[in-house]
């Protein structure tokens, strides 16, 4: 059966040659979402750079069954979004969008619509011309969020997404990944130690543990 994404034998070593991940399997099935458990420094986000095309690694990526070569082509399907947003704080909310749009090439009409529609469902849209400087940790991760998920790429890559979000957010923000995977036909890996995520969202729920991924019996 055709995989979306794959990785095989993959491994991440430190300076020094410290092991990070080794001899890592990992398949991804389209319209699928993984959750990825771990104690911190385990290498649940490293993995999630893996996927990203941020660091490299030893081993094979290959995506819809296809070895990456042109990686810049490949991150075009995939959106990331970490820990730690990546936002301009002196410019708005809608600047720092179209910056994202245009950094990606995503066509403007679909993009700000899906704005639109996140944008609306996390309540951000009266927040929109406002300078991020002045948002909330919240509202930034919302933002990034909303500029990510509107690119509507293959594979959604969320790490330790919704810590600062109050738990109607969270409540909504579940509902918004299952519609993502379920009318879009997407997939999603998910970082976190939220056992709420897990049990709402996770078709499949991985643990990395001594530098290995364990895939856990949901």
């Amino acid at each position: 059966m055709s995989k979306l994404l794959s990785l095989k034998d993959v491994s991440f070593y430190y300076n020094k040659g410290k092991p990070i991940l080794e001899d890592l399997n990992l398949n991804l099935d389209a319209h699928n979402i993984i959750c990825i458990l771990g104690s911190n420094g385990a290498g649940k986000s490293t993995l999630l750079k893996i996927i990203a095309g941020i660091v490299e690694f030893q081993g094979e990526l290959k995506f819809k069954d296809t070895p990456v070569e042109n990686w810049n082509e490949y991150k075009k399907n995939i959106a990331y979004v970490p820990s730690n947003h990546l936002l301009y704080d002196i410019l708005t909310g809608e600047e720092n969008l179209e910056l994202i749009r245009n950094l990606w090439g995503v066509p403007k009409k679909q993009y700000w619509e899906n704005v639109s529609f996140y944008s609306d469902n996390l309540e951000m849209n009266q927040h929109l011309y406002t300078r991020v400087e002045h948002y909330s940790e919240g509202m930034k991760d919302k933002l990034f969020f909303i500029a990510s998920i509107s690119r509507k790429p293959d594979i959604l890559l969320l790490d330790e997404p919704f810590m600062s979000w109050d738990v109607h957010s969270q409540r909504i923000i579940i509902d918004l990944v299952k519609k993502y995977k379920e009318e879009h036909a997407k997939s999603v890996i998910i970082v976190t130690h939220s056992e709420q995520l897990k049990e709402n969202l996770a078709d499949k729920v991985y643990l990395i543990q001594d530098n290995r991924l364990i895939n856990l019996i949901k």
